[in-house]
């Protein structure tokens, strides 16, 4: 698999992006009563969790934090 690097502005946007969508995917599991869906869900969101975690340890950002200033479910 090849791999591409990103430019910083590219980097910014993309981890803005991923931080909106993970937001509304937390409301989305909020409101879930399916409990197959909602396992899912979450299995979702650690993914796009450890993407952004990997974009902000490139940017050089220091400490290990929850990308959202929350803790991660």
């Amino acid at each position: 698999m090849s791999t591409k690097s990103l430019t910083v502005p590219e980097r910014d946007m993309l981890a803005g992006i991923l931080k909106n969508y993970i937001g509304e995917l937390r409301v989305e599991i909020i409101h879930t009563e399916t409990g197959t869906y909602k396992k899912a869900l979450h299995a979702r969101e650690k993914i796009l969790l450890g993407i952004l975690r990997k974009l902000e340890s490139a940017a050089g950002e220091g400490k290990p934090r929850s990308p959202l200033g929350n803790k991660a479910s």
